[in-house]
């Protein structure tokens, strides 16, 4: 008997707060393919990569912040045929007003324990730009073709750092298969920080395992986040770990993690988390 499989829609989640963004990515995740994001430029290279449904820009204790990245998106985004919606952490006429001011499809106010409700509303600004873009013949609206994984990671270096000598030949059979990127390796934190600092441009991005004996990938981001050398602020470090509860996520992106991936690893995922820090 063949099954009916029903691709989920691609939702881009933007705070600032490392836990605002692992919270309402939990809540979630069952029914979208959730992405998150903490700054403009991050929004505006997943809206290149992908082709996002929707984004959510939520807003904390300093709504112009929230503002500012709606504006620096916001042509992108309509290029794109992306619709954007404020999710408040506590509701305001004026920052209401404003929302829908300047564009925004949607505003609403985050209320926990209500995640039908919030993933209601998603689908019904979702299905109201697709059949917007279906009336418009999609002129205008539709995405780019995705970039394929060879052509973002062609000439890039991925340092993979992770103790159980298995797990790295499994990503290194995951990621070899890709032409034209090279892959280094690190047993420990300890010996990630060493080849970081002895060639720190050399790396597009880490994968950084959590639990290592000597220096764990927590401690091991932390250290390189600190240093002085060139692109250890921006080069993307993403966790390897089967510990994915709300508090523990929060712990990676606080000590400077971009994102994190759930071991035991998918390929699709794992190749679209690459190809997606990497661009």
């Amino acid at each position: 008997m063949s099954s009916l499989f029903i691709e989920k829609k691609h939702v881009l989640i933007v705070s600032d707060d490392p836990r605002v963004l692992v919270e309402i990515k939990m809540e979630l995740m069952e029914l979208f393919d959730v992405r998150i994001a903490a700054s403009s430029s991050a929004v505006l290279t997943a809206l290149e990569m992908y082709k996002m449904a929707l984004v959510i820009i939520c807003i904390g204790e300093t709504p112009d912040k929230a503002f500012s990245v709606f504006y620096d998106i916001s042509e992108t985004a309509k290029r794109k045929g992306v619709p954007i919606i404020f999710l408040a952490e506590k509701g305001s006429d004026e920052d209401e007003t404003t929302a829908f001011a300047i564009g925004a499809v949607d505003y609403t106010v985050r209320r926990r324990g209500t995640v039908n409700a919030l993933s209601s509303r998603i689908n019904l600004r979702i299905h109201a730009s697709e059949s917007e873009k279906r009336m418009l013949g999609d002129a205008g609206g539709l995405s780019s073709p995705s970039l394929s994984p060879e052509d973002v990671l062609v000439g890039k270096t991925i340092l993979v750092v992770d103790d159980v000598e298995l797990n790295r030949e499994i990503i290194a059979g995951m990621l070899l298969d890709i032409n034209g990127l090279a892959l280094e390796f690190a047993a420990n934190g300890k010996e990630a920080v060493r080849k970081f600092i002895k060639e720190p441009n050399r790396f597009s991005l880490i994968l950084m395992d959590v639990q290592m004996p000597v220096m764990d990938g927590i401690y091991a981001t932390k250290t390189i986040r600190r240093l002085k050398c060139e692109n250890a602020r921006e080069v993307p470090i993403i966790a390897l770990t089967a510990a994915v509860e709300d508090e523990e996520i929060a712990k990676y992106l606080e000590s400077g993690m971009n994102d994190f991936i759930k071991k035991p690893m998918v390929y699709d995922q794992l190749i679209n988390m690459v190809t997606e820090h990497c661009f």
